[in-house]
């Protein structure tokens, strides 16, 4: 801008002599030299071709290893002169320049070679200035210049047609000196017309009715027969099989291990619907490219769902490798370099993604409007949605909602049973019947039993409920006295729970408390069930099936399943800053959900993927790369409909024990998968937490040793009746909650359907709205923006590892020469409108030759990717620019384009 400014100025007033030298070589000389001479001989030359630097006075006047390149004033012993004429070495290489061009270059040379250039640009310098002279000549172009309206020519033979369309196509045909062709008959049009619309041939009664009506008004009868196949559902059929060729719609991801791109077969049908209500084109460039951010999408009332978000889809069509996305790096590039490819082909016609090592080399797309791009499209997660409306599920999930305080209230009265004397009792008949006593006989047998059954198990750990009870009543009797006995436990417990509790505070750094609603509100969830899924504390979790009420209990966090797990979901987190070695996670879940990083939005990566297979909370600890910032790392908790790899076919690797080589429709007969996550720490020591003693340092709070096994049994039965008591009035602690998970999932707490009729009543009635009246959500892959965006520095010769100059999220230099930079997350929809505006003139004339090319087997332009150099220029570019006018004056509806094109003579 600085030397177009400068050039401006010379042209604006009279200049003396020197000024007028400058003048010439700026605009006569150095945009030569900027556009064939700095690839080779300037700061932005990968190698310094000869020695010899064109970039600056110094450089030319001192020359290469050939010799001076100039002598002012003497163009004959110039080197630079007899290059350019190639009569010895040939410069630029390609072939000679113009003769003016050469013809300037003597007369500068002869003037005394006046050059302002004091010292050679930086590398990044001449690069720029070098792709803006290349700019200023590649976006005179054809299909870079704005749509011009134009009116139908004038034609001999008027009286053919007076349709525009066909007034452009017979004025060529009159200026070659040709004839259009004969009119064809009724039976051929229609066979014609069925077969190019719908794809289908037409009905014989069809036909016959045709031909019938035509002998009386042929033209009344063709455009009713016009309007009825482009009324017909088959139509949608057609167009969009036409639409998924251009997006490479797929099924599957290809690779090895040909992963299904999961309900894909919703996109093909949401472009049937599409095309058949003749939806906007714009419409559907904004619901493709950001259909997930707009803020009025196209809702499908009849059927209860999102149509916009549907769109996105097209950007996971594509092959997508498994392997280790963080230690191949360029296999996320790729992915985005296809998701480039895709889109700027679909809506522009243009090979930007040829700009993804260096500038195009033939076309106005510079390798920083890549990365601009790529910026876009790498601040957009991949992931899968929900298209149900609120609405869907709302009316049973509020029921549940609402049953579910009912049923906890008649556990709490069950529970409440728990007193401290039962629960001695209780206690001390196990240990009776453990050494071969009978019970008691007003106690429970069966759970006199279960009580045995833990008071038995084989070698307790420190943290395990009983390991008190049994280090004291399996003691050395003769030796020991239990008041010894319980003093040297308990120094033992309190003395552990401190160097653990003291372990974990200075070794872990917590990132996220998910019982923590503002931590929780810093992740991003999808699906129903995650609604309402932060949980309190000692939330229960319900049996689905079976005799047992309560499943488990659940800790403060994020659960998918707090109300059912039929529903699933994901919930993702923040993008990942740490230095840390590790990273941990506190979670559970079961049937085939997961939790993993995802790393440059690698979909199918098998590295820091864990199945979850336990509803106690569970320490994983993933070890993310030193550089996750690059990567755009985040966690993602995943049930198996919403995961990619599921059904996971690579499951041993995954952690998982069955193999999921087994087809889909087995598989999914069962909907119910969910997770849950309570906390998120790093760290640079191996392993995770350890866990803490707090739940069982309670039995020593009084500082007075029991002296016996009753009182041991005494100091129990308080602990656990006070845990129950809290829970009751919703203020248990964690380590109270604790105690009473551990003996819900050990049968010590009434937990039977058989306890209590009201009970078993509510419990019923939950499972029948849970069972019967929650639809199974409907999923679509997808993208979404969650994190602010980025500005990709541009990957140096295309190599992932090597990050340049960042650049801003924008749309492309040619078509936006503002520069101006996206500023709304991701960019997508700034991109969409861009796009989607009257005013891009490519968007209406790209979609504009796809329909001419679907109707007569050939595009005005037969390069129906590529509007560029490498392509073929339009045969009727008025035309074109018509039709695309049109289109856009009509609604861009390619219906009515469609109409206007099959009703011509054309």
């Amino acid at each position: 801008m600085r030397h177009l400014a400068l050039t401006l100025l010379f042209l604006a007033s009279p200049l003396p002599a020197a000024d007028k030298d400058i003048e010439f070589f700026e605009t006569k000389i150095r945009p030569v030299l900027v556009q064939h001479c700095y690839e080779c001989h300037s700061a932005a030359a990968k190698d310094i071709q000869g020695g010899l630097r064109l970039d600056s006075r110094p450089g030319i006047r001192k020359g290469g290893e050939t010799g001076v390149a100039v002598v002012a004033g003497q163009p004959g012993k110039s080197l630079l002169m007899t290059a350019l004429r190639h009569e010895s070495i040939k410069m630029p290489p390609k072939g000679p320049l113009p003769a003016e061009v050469i013809t300037d270059f003597e007369t500068w040379i002869r003037r005394g070679a006046i050059d302002p250039r004091d010292n050679p640009p930086t590398a990044r310098e001449a690069a720029r200035l070098s792709w803006q002279v290349l700019l200023a000549s590649r976006k005179d172009w054809w299909s870079l210049k704005p749509v011009r309206a134009g009116t139908a020519p004038e034609v001999q033979d008027a009286g053919w047609s007076m349709w525009p369309i066909d007034q452009f196509v017979l004025a060529r045909l009159e200026r070659k000196q040709l004839k259009p062709a004969a009119a064809a008959n009724p039976r051929t049009l229609i066979r014609r017309l069925s077969l190019v619309l719908t794809g289908l041939p037409p009905q014989s009664a069809d036909v016959s009715q045709f031909v019938t009506a035509w002998t009386h008004d042929p033209d009344s009868a063709w455009q009713e027969l016009v309007d009825r196949t482009l009324a017909s559902p088959h139509f949608g059929e057609r167009w969009a099989r036409h639409w998924m060729d251009v997006v490479h719609f797929t099924e599957t991801h290809g690779n090895e291990w040909n992963y299904e791109v999961h309900h894909a077969w919703r996109y093909r049908d949401y472009l049937v619907r599409a095309f058949n209500q003749d939806v906007p084109f714009n419409q559907l460039v904004r619901e493709h490219i950001a259909g997930d951010l707009l803020a009025r999408p196209r809702i499908n009332h009849q059927e209860r769902f999102n149509e916009s978000i549907i769109g996105t889809a097209f950007y996971r069509f594509g092959e997508v490798p498994h392997d280790d996305c963080i230690g191949l790096r360029s296999i996320g590039y790729d992915i985005f370099a296809n998701q480039v490819d895709t889109l700027t082909k679909a809506f522009q016609a243009s090979t930007v993604a040829c700009a993804r090592c260096h500038d195009h080399k033939i076309d106005a797309f510079s390798t920083r409007d890549y990365h601009s791009l790529l910026g876009v499209l790498r601040s957009t997660r991949l992931v899968a949605h929900s298209i149900d409306l609120p609405e869907v599920n709302r009316r049973p999930l509020e029921q549940l909602e609402s049953l579910k305080p009912q049923i906890r209230k008649q556990l709490s009265n069950l529970w409440k049973n728990h007193d401290p004397a039962s629960l001695k009792a209780l206690l001390l008949s196990a240990e009776a019947a453990r050494n071969g006593k009978a019970p008691h006989k007003d106690l429970d047998v069966g759970l006199v039993t279960r009580w045995k059954t833990a008071l038995s198990v084989k070698n307790p750990p420190l943290e395990h409920p009983f390991h008190t009870w049994r280090s004291v009543a399996d003691r050395d009797r003769k030796t020991t006295p239990i008041k010894t006995a319980w003093t040297d436990l308990a120094n033992r417990y309190l003395d552990e729970h401190h160097k653990r509790t003291r372990f974990n505070l200075e070794n872990f750094q917590t990132l996220y408390d998910l019982g923590n609603p503002g931590h929780a509100a810093l992740w991003k969830s999808h699906g129903h069930a995650l609604r309402t899924a932060a949980s309190l504390d000692g939330e229960i979790a319900l049996s689905d099936s079976g005799d047992s009420v309560v499943s488990h209990l659940l800790p403060a966090g994020v659960h998918s399943h707090r109300l059912t797990t039929r529903l699933g979901g994901t919930f993702r987190s923040p993008i990942l800053h740490t230095t840390r070695k590790h990273l941990s996670l506190q979670v559970l879940g079961n049937q085939r959900a997961v939790v993993r990083i995802v790393s440059n939005n690698c979909q199918l990566n098998y590295v820091n993927y864990k199945s979850l297979q336990s509803d106690r909370p569970t320490w994983i600890t993933f070890e993310p790369a030193t550089d996750d910032q690059k990567l755009r790392a985040y966690i993602e908790l995943v049930s198996k409909f919403y995961n990619p790899k599921f059904p996971d076919q690579l499951a041993t690797i995954g952690g998982a024990k069955e193999n999921d080589r087994v087809p889909w429709d087995k598989v999914a007969a069962d909907p119910r998968s969910y997770f849950g996550i309570s906390r998120v720490v790093v760290h640079d020591v191996d392993g995770p937490p350890r866990a803490e003693l707090d739940h069982l340092c309670r039995l020593f709070e009084n500082g007075q040793a029991p002296g016996s096994l009753d009182e041991v049994a005494a100091r129990y039965a308080s602990v656990i009746a006070r845990a129950v008591s809290a829970w009751a009035n919703r203020n248990a602690s964690p380590a109270q909650v604790r105690w009473i998970n551990w003996m819900v999932q050990n049968g010590l707490l009434d937990n039977s359907l058989d306890a209590d009729p009201e009970l078993a009543r509510l419990v019923r009635k939950y499972r029948d709205i849970e069972q019967k009246r929650l639809k199974r959500p409907r999923i679509i892959p997808g993208v979404e923006d969650v994190d602010d965006g980025i500005d990709q520095p541009v990957l140096v010769r295309g190599n992932p590892t090597e990050f340049g100059e960042p650049v801003p999220r924008r749309f492309f230099e040619v078509l936006d020469g503002t520069l101006q930079p996206f500023q709304q997350g991701s960019g997508r929809r700034e991109l969409a409108d861009r796009i989607a505006s009257p005013d891009n003139p490519l968007t209406a004339r790209v979609m504009a030759n796809r329909i001419w090319h679907h109707l007569f087997g050939t595009g005005l332009v037969r390069t129906v990717d590529d509007f560029g150099r490498l392509g073929e220029r339009p045969s009727h570019p008025q035309l074109l620019d018509h039709l695309a006018k049109t289109f856009v004056s009509d609604g861009w509806s390619v219906k009515r384009l469609v109409r206007r094109i099959v009703l011509s003579r054309t």
